[in-house]
């Protein structure tokens, strides 16, 4: 840690009541938002100490954490927030905001665990569950921050109109060298038959729930087979239920981290922990599961202003390729679960 950093961290930990906060580095949760391990000696508690670099709209902030103890209130495995000494949800230090919450002790998703799968699946349905009956204050993604969200918005908000003729239209603008023919090409097939095959009205039929929209075994804690802690709720928002589902599909079914090859009893197992599907929502996985991969234009036009950004292209290539991988992985498995994408 920097010296810089860390006298910005403790400057936020002086605004909560601990006694004796001490920080004990950076923890591994999150590459992009900052988290701290902090310990009370006088107490002995630990926590974890959020600078908030992803979303910076505080309304949106005071929402995500009001959603957060709404979980933990109702009994979902949520990290408590921790209030300041003056009573607020956060900190604001030198324009940045700061959250601390109790610290969850476990491991993140362990590839080679089914009954974490399982579990995985099962507490995605809770979790559904749990927040439809939220009745608090609701803010939107500020979307038009984008520029600051390190990660595109498409591979986490729920947004259907990323198969819509203007969306490639801008696509093919941002790229118009021959040698992102080939990718795009590929882009304008899919999505051509992903809007007939799932116009809006389709979609719209589909069961809707709350989405935490960046459900995957890093943001989460495990003490053995059990779900010890769901974190990061930057993308809470609304949409068909589906699109968690299918994401988790890919993140708790594949093979290790990094890898897009399915194993059909790990990707069984998250489905069953989750429970029935309609009809409908089966055959939408395959269009739901490559659609949380779309490459996200206005992320790009936007990351494109700034000076220190040349990772359009090398976006562009990693998104496509997964889109293609988990295509052929769904198609692949589609005669053992019975999903279809038409």
């Amino acid at each position: 840690m920097t010296t810089e950093d860390a006298g910005s961290a403790m400057a936020a930990l002086r605004c909560y009541p601990l006694q004796q906060p001490v920080l004990l580095g950076r923890h591994a949760f999150g590459f992009i938002n900052h988290n701290w391990l902090v310990t009370d000696e006088a107490t002995a508690e630990r926590y974890i100490l959020r600078d908030f670099l992803r979303v910076r709209d505080a309304d949106r902030i005071a929402f995500q954490l009001a959603f957060q103890e709404h979980l933990r209130a109702s009994g979902f495995p949520a990290a408590a927030v921790v209030r300041t000494s003056e009573g607020a949800q956060f900190a604001t230090v030198d324009g940045l905001h700061w959250a601390l919450s109790g610290y969850i002790e476990g491991d993140e998703f362990d590839f080679t665990n089914l009954a974490q799968a399982h579990e995985a699946g099962a507490r995605l349905a809770e979790f559904e569950a749990i927040a439809d009956r939220y009745a608090g204050p609701v803010v939107e993604p500020p979307l038009l921050e984008i520029a600051t969200w390190v990660a595109p918005v498409s591979s986490h908000v729920w947004r259907d109109s990323m198969v819509t003729d203007e969306h490639e239209a801008r696509l093919r603008e941002l790229h118009p060298g021959p040698e992102f023919a080939d990718d795009l090409d590929f882009f304008g097939a899919w999505r051509r038959e992903a809007a007939r095959a799932w116009p809006a009205a389709r979609i719209a039929a589909l069961p809707q729930a709350w989405l935490h929209c960046d459900y995957h075994g890093r943001n989460m804690a495990f003490q053995g087979d059990t779900l010890a802690g769901l974190f990061d709720f930057d993308f809470i928002a609304r949409g068909p239920r589906v699109f968690d589902v299918s994401r988790g599909i890919f993140n708790f079914g594949r093979e290790f981290r990094g890898s897009t090859t399915l194993r059909a009893e790990f990707c069984r197992a998250f489905l069953d922990g989750f429970g029935p599907l309609t009809d409908e929502e089966r055959r939408s996985l395959p269009f739901m599961a490559v659609l949380n991969w779309v490459p996200d234009a206005a992320f790009d036009a936007a990351r494109q202003r700034e000076p220190d950004d040349t990772g359009a292209p090398a976006r562009l290539r990693f998104s496509i390729s997964i889109m293609r991988a988990i295509e052929a992985e769904m198609r692949r498995l589609a005669p053992a679960f019975g999903w279809e994408d038409a």
